[in-house]
């Protein structure tokens, strides 16, 4: 299980691959983590180092409705709703969510993020299956139907900060049964498993591929459980997701 990590210096932006050993020790990476690469001279711990989000997306494309708990009836030919979020919204893990004061209601939703290993489109099931890379903690923060015409669009879901990721990204882990959740103040508002998860992480890939191509890199978000609309944040509130055996983020909010 290799472990990636983003990080700034002053000669630029740099991968780097996190010790097995328990010890956050982060090595950097020479070469392509997405082709050849191999593991080359050590930097730091990752709490000595400036790290980034552990992707560069050209896309960020999420799916809504694709847990059961979320739909009603699950026919034959159904499939997620798919939207888009601007890379702007990309933000790493601790980051602060900035709620604008425009806005009058901001919630959070955990989600299993796939990043993307190489280029597809129109992908089947097992081009879309080879294509997944690495997997992250996102946590897709949106605000509500802004304007009453607005629901899942640019201003609702793109915001800046709208789109922290966890600091690590975690490869060859399965994904098919692991716990998420959402806490607010300490108090649990979402709990579920990404085995109720109604699109796999294949199927997921493949549904969006057939509408955006996909890149080296980018992000797709995989759905949130239910519990989303009664998460709803304000400015001082503290907001933990976890996913099982992918990470932890934490964030405050404040206003923007």
């Amino acid at each position: 299980m290799n472990k990636f990590v983003r990080f700034k210096e002053s000669a630029g932006e740099f991968w780097g691959v996190v010790d097995s050993d328990g010890t956050q020790m982060v090595r950097r990476v020479s070469g392509s983590i997405f082709g050849e690469w191999e593991v080359a001279d050590q930097v730091g711990l990752m709490s000595e180092i400036n790290l980034l989000p552990p992707c560069n997306p050209k896309n960020i494309v999420g799916l809504a409705l694709n847990y059961k708990d979320l739909v009603e009836n699950i026919e034959l030919n159904y499939e997620p709703l798919v939207f888009i979020k601007a890379v702007s919204a990309l933000t790493k893990g601790n980051s602060s969510i900035k709620k604008p004061t425009w806005v009058d209601t901001i919630w959070v939703e955990a989600e299993l993020a796939i990043v993307v290993k190489k280029s597809i489109s129109n992908a089947t099931i097992e081009e879309a299956s080879s294509a997944v890379f690495g997997h992250v903690v996102a946590n897709d923060v949106t605000a509500k139907n802004v304007f009453g015409r607005d629901h899942h669009l640019a201003r609702s879901k793109s915001l800046p900060t709208f789109c922290p990721i966890s600091s690590m990204l975690i490869q060859d882990v399965d994904t098919q049964n692991l716990r998420i959740r959402t806490s607010i103040n300490g108090v649990l508002k979402q709990e579920s498993s990404t085995s109720e998860r109604i699109y796999s992480d294949a199927q997921a890939l493949a549904l969006v591929s057939r509408i955006i191509p996909l890149h080296p890199g980018d992000l797709v978000l995989t759905g949130t459980p239910g519990g989303a609309l009664e998460s709803t944040v304000s400015p001082g509130d503290e907001v933990l997701i976890e996913i099982e055996n992918i990470g932890v983020i934490r964030n405050s909010v404040v206003t923007a």
